[in-house]
């Protein structure tokens, strides 16, 4: 006689740890078909409600789903899983004739025995049969098996909502109880995050060196495979580096700004001077201000600092100094950020 147990009709437990994997236990016992013993065909249906896992992909992926079950004639019944977005996965359908049971059954991707494999009451670890995606009966012995997987049915999935477990009682007499089923989700490691360094300002013709973080390996795109790389654009350039986990890739980038060297063009209003007077020199710089100028004369070499892109400063000859030409000569000029000698 069947024994209608129905302890977990509502509810679906989750149990938590630190460590991974994460289990989350779907509701028990429920009849096979739900009005046995008076209805002996039918579906059951067994809901799951899954949180906190997130997108199933990279290191999100099902571990496995384990079936608990009773019934005299396991060959009647078809066992389907479905994903909170309707996806459909078959784990075994019209498997193992008048046996019974399924007790402490996993399924899984991750072993080369397939359920077809296996003999009630089916103890141990399986691939789903993975043939159909759909709920018709009568389910289909064709493509081959194992041609559709958790991964391939479910990657790309938000894990996030109610799972169904779908069991499809289509022969008459038999019945049987389902007493526990869980899925067993590997959530695995956080997704690497990319970071190439703060953004970085030079001079024309210094180089700096760019370290990112945040991962494995690393790609930037200059081909580099380093975390650290070392430039020296000639003009403004951003680099980009991508960086890879075991759960997946990310990519950052950071800009080199590269600034003009200063320079300073000298005029003179009046040329002529006479010997021991002073003349007025005019300097106008490119760059940014402000600058400080270092400038050699027949009297010596001067430092002065100017703090806009034009500046005046005297220029003197000594008392008794020969008819001639002489210069004005910049030997270094340093603006807000570089320095040209």
């Amino acid at each position: 006689m069947l024994k209608k147990t129905l302890l977990l009709l509502a509810c679906c437990s989750a149990l938590f740890g630190t460590a991974q994997p994460v289990t989350f236990s779907g509701t028990g016992g429920l009849p096979i078909p739900p009005g046995a013993p008076q209805q002996t065909i039918g579906v059951t249906q067994s809901p799951c409600v899954v949180s906190g896992v997130g997108v199933i992909g990279g290191c999100v992926s099902i571990e496995n789903v384990e079936i608990n079950l009773t019934h005299t004639w396991v060959g009647d019944i078809g066992i389907l899983l479905i994903g909170p977005g309707g996806q459909v996965l078959e784990l075994s359908t019209g498997n193992g004739g008048p046996g019974d049971n399924y007790t402490n059954t996993v399924f899984t991707d991750n072993t080369g025995q397939f359920i077809t494999d296996g003999a009630p009451p089916y103890t141990g670890v399986f691939r789903p049969e993975g043939r159909v995606t759909n709920l018709n009966n009568p389910y289909s012995n064709a493509p081959p098996l194992g041609t559709h997987t958790f991964a391939s049915t479910y990657n790309g999935v938000n894990a996030d909502g109610s799972w169904t477990l779908y069991i499809n009682d289509y022969v008459t007499a038999d019945i049987g109880e389902l007493i526990s089923w869980s899925i067993t989700f590997n959530v695995g490691d956080e997704p690497p995050e990319a970071n190439a360094g703060p953004d970085v300002t030079i001079c024309a013709g210094q180089q700096t060196t760019l370290t990112a973080s945040g991962g494995d390996t690393y790609l930037w795109n200059t081909g580099e495979t380093t975390p650290s790389i070392t430039v020296s654009p000639s003009a403004t350039s951003t680099y980009t580096v991508t960086v890879t986990g075991t759960c997946g890739s990310d990519t950052d980038a950071a800009t080199v700004t590269v600034r003009l060297l200063p320079a300073v063009a000298f005029s003179v209003a009046d040329p002529d001077v006479c010997a021991g007077a002073c003349t007025t020199v005019t300097a106008t710089f490119t760059g940014t201000a402000p600058f400080m100028l270092t400038y050699t004369t027949p009297m010596g070499t001067t430092t002065q600092t100017f703090s806009g892109n034009t500046g005046t400063f005297q220029v003197c000859t000594a008392a008794g100094a020969p008819p001639g030409s002489f210069s004005v000569q910049a030997t270094a000029l340093t603006d807000a950020w570089c320095v040209c000698q």
